[in-house]
């Protein structure tokens, strides 16, 4: 049987989302369970595998029996020392394509043969090269963890609300690193339209496939790491309706004849979904939907014994002189992490009168909850979100918290948001005066605004 690759476009609310779905694949690429986890001694957590070829390339122990509002503990499997050369060589050549013209759907055809059986999102969206913890990504897997923002529920953005994937996880090892490869990537990356190739793995994370020292490049340099994104439909969801409710009887009418009707709640699937789209099911092509319900989500691979056999290996280190420049490290502490991600989603919007209410202490404004009943995950989320969206409102919101001593339990942390932003003039000034003030209230900020501002003033002393 061959391979039946099909791709649609469809309207989702005023945007065109592109569909491919992939029947008889060769399921090169993909994710799949391998049972409890029992090496770390816990044995609720379900292990997952994310692989290319034989090779397990990433391990995710999930904790409470695979509980999706519970983070990942993640890591490369030691026995992995990089995807086969054919793989490899598909990669490139799609890469080249969609930067040569070629639209996603025809540039990657070739990858989507490598995937499993099933429906596939395809878009193109900016991605930070770090792991979501201001660290740059390649290198920052090696010891298992657990890395913020890789439930599949976020807690923050909530179940309901879609979310772009924007943080990243090496898709070879540190080891490929060599200067003389990132100056050929230094010279691509500044006539590329798409950096790399990426696959969605689980929460705000995915594995970039092509692009790993165009990745560092583009860090050092403030170039947008802009990448085409695979991302898989893989499950229902179900929107809650009401049915509607008939008009009470009119005045002087039979009440016992016509009472006043129950509002009816029913459940049922609304449609499919994957991290970035939610498909409501009169939306999504008939041979799509008959592919979702036919296959498998957890589907286990041809070659899966030998991805677990291979779990156990432990690879012997390469020794290496060649280091990433640490202008790139540089680079990445102060890019968006996590938390500004989460609240950028989490929140649609924040009017001046809600910003004015949380100043003065209130989590509600006109008799609703503006973001939280609790005050300093209100505060916290608020900034994160005015920092993503608007700088000059983040500095103006966050300095009024500091100046006020009632709101000197988020003081600390509002201190370390601010000094992220590199060279600036009023967080500069702000921080100043607190250097030179002796009130106690300023005690929890000092140590951030000292750094600022010394460093402020070497990079701008003449």
């Amino acid at each position: 049987m061959g391979i039946e690759l099909k791709s649609e476009y469809i309207d989702l609310g005023g945007s065109n989302v592109l569909l491919v779905s992939v029947k008889g694949g060769k399921a090169v690429i993909g994710t799949c369970s391998t049972g409890h986890n029992l090496t770390r001694g816990d044995s609720s957590a379900v292990n997952r595998v994310f692989y290319i070829g034989t090779e397990p390339v990433v391990n995710m122990s999930c904790p409470n029996n695979g509980d999706k509002r519970t983070d990942r503990i993640m890591s490369l499997c030691t026995g992995y020392a990089g995807m086969a050369h054919d793989i490899s060589e598909v990669l490139e050549t799609s890469l080249t394509k969609i930067n040569r013209g070629d639209s996603l759907e025809m540039g990657l055809r070739e990858v989507f043969m490598m995937l499993a059986d099933g429906v596939y999102t395809v878009y193109s969206s900016e991605y930070y090269p770090t792991d979501g913890s201001s660290t740059f990504f390649w290198g920052a897997y090696n010891i298992p963890h657990e890395v913020h923002g890789t439930a599949v529920y976020n807690r923050t953005i909530g179940k309901d609300r879609a979310y772009r994937p924007c943080f990243l996880v090496p898709g070879i090892t540190l080891d490929s690193y060599t200067p003389k490869k990132r100056g050929v990537a230094e010279e691509a990356v500044k006539s590329r339209k798409y950096q790399g190739i990426a696959y969605h793995l689980t929460g705000l994370h995915s594995v970039l496939l092509k692009g790993h020292h165009g990745a560092a490049v583009c860090a050092e340099k403030d170039i947008p790491f802009r990448c085409a994104v695979i991302e898989r439909i893989d499950e229902a969801y179900t929107v809650p309706y009401a049915a509607p409710v008939a008009p009470a009887p009119a005045e002087g009418e039979n009440a016992e004849a016509a009472p006043a009707p129950v509002p009816e709640e029913r459940e049922g699937i609304t449609g499919f979904r994957s991290a970035s789209v939610k498909i409501p099911l009169e939306l999504m092509p008939k041979d799509m939907l008959r592919n979702l319900l036919e296959n498998r989500i957890d589907y286990k691979p041809v070659q899966y014994p030998n991805i677990v056999r291979k779990l156990s290996v432990v690879r012997r280190k390469t020794l290496s002189n060649n280091m990433l420049p640490k202008p790139v490290h540089d680079k990445c502490e102060l890019m968006p992490d996590c938390e500004m991600i989460e609240s950028a989603f989490a929140i649609s919007s924040l009017s001046e009168g809600q910003l004015e209410a949380l100043l003065t202490g209130d989590t509600e404004f006109n008799g609703e909850v503006i973001i939280s009943p609790n005050f300093y995950t209100s505060i916290v989320t608020a900034c994160n979100y005015l920092q993503f969206h608007d700088e000059r409102k983040f500095i103006e919101f966050s300095v009024a918290i500091m100046e006020n001593p009632e709101l000197y339990a988020t003081h600390e942390y509002i201190a370390k948001r601010v000094a992220r932003l590199p060279n600036n003039k009023k967080v500069y000034q702000f921080f100043k005066s607190v250097v030179m003030s002796d009130n106690a209230a300023f005690e929890k900020i000092y140590p951030s605004a000292d750094r600022y501002v010394k460093d402020y003033e070497i990079r701008n002393q003449e």
